[in-house]
């Protein structure tokens, strides 16, 4: 081999390895990035649910107050047909 190819060959060498150097810090760039899209959904979701429990713990509260305070009316009704005779 020649002197220049194989000084051709060592630095197709070193700036393939810095290629796979910056591939692996820019995916995990990318990685991070996604990993904290996904913990700012659970986040969300966890708040949001924490918050609808006790929205629907203090319903049920509300509710079972209603109920103690309702009142069934019995009554009988006629049903009154107001139709006239010509219809």
């Amino acid at each position: 081999m020649l002197p220049f190819e194989l000084i051709i060959r060592a630095v197709s060498i070193v700036f393939g390895l810095g290629m796979f150097v910056l591939a692996i810090i820019l995916g995990g760039f990318v990685f991070i990035a996604f990993a904290g899209l996904i913990l700012l959904a659970v986040i969300i979701f966890y708040i949001r649910g924490f918050f609808y429990k006790k929205k629907n713990i203090f319903n049920s509260e509300e509710k079972s107050q209603s109920n103690s305070n309702d009142t069934i009316i019995d009554a009988e009704y006629t049903v009154i047909d107001d139709k006239d005779s010509d219809d």
